[in-house]
């Protein structure tokens, strides 16, 4: 499974790579550089009952097919984007596809472990779509400074280095289309939806190949009807298909998330996860600016690098303004050349790296000690991560908070994800996981929107409210 969480992710994690020319603070406008980042959040948050309720009736399989095959070519479209505006078109569209494959994996691997091993198997995930955040910064590290440029039908259509890195960031979701072409529909849901002729087959091949002996040795010759809750597979008779069909099989999925005994652990479940990745995608999508910052500040002003706070070297991004009572003041320059060095990728292969040993090591004690300790903990640690920021000086200090700070809350978030497939039935699950990711997409997308607005109140106000949200939970 480890190549299809890769996949997934660098499609969306690729947009988290800073580019040569970063805004200044701009507490009170949007800033254009994290319009694509944004369209592509508004594309999950869409998506995601769709994608939910189809899983939950259509199944696994054909959905991970579809989605990522789908994602494969919407990358590698939107590489020849000549327009700000159809990059941006291209971003929410392929937020709108990429939400349904990482929602249908965690529910389809799931279904394919025990309930003893689910919890490692989740966390496993969290591991390889780790190692994403160490390719993507590696990848682009390795095209993006190129100066390969080519121009095609009279210069209409220019193809350069950065729209290579977009394209070459399809081809894990390609290799994964393909493996899954290979694999069987998860024996859960054909359970639930009475096919379990088709289930036992699965399992007797799973037998097989784990343990080396022919299929028809598996000690289980017959399965027992599991009672579904929610809606029946889709017809294939086309007019019980139609548009107020789907709509009524839609809201019929969505009831059991309104009524005992579901209603308590989702409404749970959503709001830790909302604050969740409020806290961390927030300042993980700001991470390769502040960074970038951090850097140019080392270098242009050497002398008072080491002595100026994170804000100070935060407000010297202000342009011509400056800080008045620890409040960010808007500037009118739309973009200020930086200068970064390797050393900016390298910083967030770090980040990466950290998050990988974060995950690996969750996995490795998670069924000795238990979910709810490992999120208690993540959390805590998140807290206090996110308050030191506050205080770095340096970019080492900021280097060492900062991966600390994203790894115990890419571990939280992974092992809260394992928590809702254990809490929620076959025939609800994908439900469950799109809706708590998507929950976690509008925190994501919220405190993106808010950050900024947050520093021009006070710079510390961002850095302690995330501090609280991340101890609350």
């Amino acid at each position: 499974m480890c190549i299809y969480a890769i996949g997934i992710h660098i499609a969306s994690q690729r947009n988290y790579v800073v580019l040569p020319c970063i805004r200044t603070i701009q507490p009170h406008k949007n800033l254009d550089h994290f319009i694509p980042i944004r369209a592509l959040f508004t594309g999950m948050i869409s998506s995601a009952l769709v994608w939910g309720f189809l899983s939950d009736t259509l199944g696994r399989r054909k959905l991970l097919l579809v989605g990522y095959f789908l994602l494969t070519f919407l990358m590698v479209a939107s590489s020849f984007s000549q327009a700000f505006w159809i990059l941006a078109v291209f971003k929410f569209i392929g937020g709108f596809v990429s939400c349904g494959p990482f929602a249908v994996l965690l529910a389809y691997l799931a279904e394919f472990n025990s309930s003893h091993q689910r919890p490692r198997a989740m966390m496993m995930v969290g591991i390889f779509t780790s190692v994403a955040i160490i390719c993507v910064p590696a990848l682009a590290w390795a095209l993006i400074p190129q100066p390969w440029s080519w121009s095609f039908f009279g210069g209409y259509i220019t193809y350069n280095s950065w729209r290579m890195f977009i394209a070459v960031s399809a081809l894990p979701s390609l290799l994964a289309g393909c493996g899954i072409w290979f694999f069987d529909e998860s024996p859960k849901f054909l359970m639930s939806c009475g096919r379990r002729e088709e289930a036992l087959s699965v399992f007797r091949r799973v037998y097989s190949i784990n343990t080396g002996n022919p299929p028809e040795n598996y000690p289980v010759k017959s399965l027992r009807e599991e009672k579904s809750i929610g809606t029946s597979v889709l017809s294939t008779d086309a007019p019980s298909n139609s548009v107020l069909t789907l709509l009524k099989l839609g809201a019929e999925q969505m009831k059991p998330f309104f009524h005992k005994p579901y209603i308590g652990k989702a409404l749970l479940v959503f709001t830790i996860q909302f604050g969740g990745l409020w806290a961390m995608n927030t300042i993980r999508l700001w991470l390769p600016q502040l960074f970038a910052i951090v850097e140019e500040y080392s270098i242009v002003n050497e002398n008072e690098y080491g002595n100026a706070t994170l804000c100070e070297m935060l407000a010297s991004r202000t342009g011509p303004k400056v800080i008045i009572n620890e409040s960010l003041i808007l500037v009118d320059e739309p973009c200020v050349p930086v200068q970064i060095g390797d050393s900016m990728y390298i910083y967030s292969m770090i980040v990466g790296f950290t998050t990988s040993v974060f995950n690996l090591s969750a996995s490795s004690v998670i069924n000795c000690i238990g979910k709810k300790k490992i999120l208690v903990l993540g959390y805590a640690l998140n807290c206090f991560c996110v308050i030191g920021m506050y205080w770095c000086n340096s970019m080492e200090v900021l280097l060492v908070v900062a991966s600390l700070f994203i790894g115990s809350g890419s571990m939280s978030s992974n092992a809260l994800m394992s928590v809702v497939v254990d809490l929620f039935p076959t025939s609800l699950r994908t439900m469950a996981v799109s809706i708590t990711m998507m929950t976690g997409r509008i925190g994501a997308l919220t405190g993106n929107i808010t950050f900024p607005v947050f520093l021009g109140i006070s710079c510390a106000m961002p850095f302690f409210l995330i501090g609280a949200i991340s101890l609350g939970k």
